[in-house]
């Protein structure tokens, strides 16, 4: 499937194996050398609900993944790379072997408050997309997966749609998004999602450690007030390069 359509259709991109291996090569030493020098065991839960290795997030290693090809080629594609703000990487480590059992993830959408993201409290602090970078692979299902609800994004865009812009202050409802599929991952490949699709991180049972590099994005024109974040959620592919069909 072209990518545009699995993206319009499913609310995710698969890219397999596209990250120059120089880039990977550059971002996983950065990553370990600050493992080695600043990893404190007792800001486990921080980093695993914020981000690892937070002194190098801005990085020139880390943020040649945004912003060099491929990864830019592909938000320019879909959304005009000079449109977009960004964050800062976040560096997503699943450790091997972090739990002795599988059992399923909860999903989510990223920019609700809580005592442990970092989120500052107040409405859905949305966004457009998220781009994930792979700097290992995984052997199988349960190794630190991203997993993503295919065509969530469109059952999310309904339920805002429907619930108007007071959504943006109330916690999300239960809802049937349908059964999740774990993404198997190699190192270089990059998956790009639409911000409203529902998407988590699976235990690793696995004996390989899982680790990513996470970009948020928000398009300008939100970001600087000229559109309404509810009516984004609403109309979900305003400002994407990428019709709805």
């Amino acid at each position: 499937m072209d990518w545009r359509a699995s993206l319009r259709d499913r609310g995710y991109a698969h890219f397999s194996r596209v990250a120059p291996p120089a880039l990977l090569a550059a971002a996983r030493a950065a990553i370990a050398e600050d493992l080695r020098l600043r990893y404190d065991a007792a800001r486990e839960h921080e980093y695993g609900s914020r981000t690892y290795c937070p002194a190098i997030v801005a990085s020139r290693p880390i943020m040649d993944l945004y912003e060099r090809p491929p990864v830019r080629d592909i938000l320019d594609a879909a959304l005009g790379f000079e449109a977009l703000g960004h964050s800062d990487g976040q560096i997503a480590i699943r450790w091997a072997h972090n739990v002795d059992r599988e059992h399923p993830p909860d999903w989510h959408i990223d920019g609700i408050p809580s005592p442990y993201n970092g989120v500052p409290p107040g409405p859905l602090d949305t966004l457009t997309a998220i781009v994930g970078v792979f700097l290992s692979t995984q052997p199988r299902a349960f190794a630190g997966n991203l997993t993503v609800w295919p065509g969530s994004h469109r059952i999310l865009a309904r339920y805002f749609r429907e619930r108007g812009p007071q959504s943006l202050y109330e916690p999300l409802p239960e809802l049937d998004l349908g059964a999740p599929e774990q993404l198997v991952c190699e190192a270089g490949d990059v998956v790009l999602m639409h911000y409203q699709l529902a998407h988590s991180a699976a235990v690793n049972t696995s004996g390989v450690d899982r680790i990513a590099v996470y970009f948020r994005t928000l398009l300008r024109d939100v970001d600087e007030g000229r559109w309404d974040r509810w009516e984004c959620l609403a109309d979900p592919w305003r400002g994407w390069r990428i019709s709805d069909g």
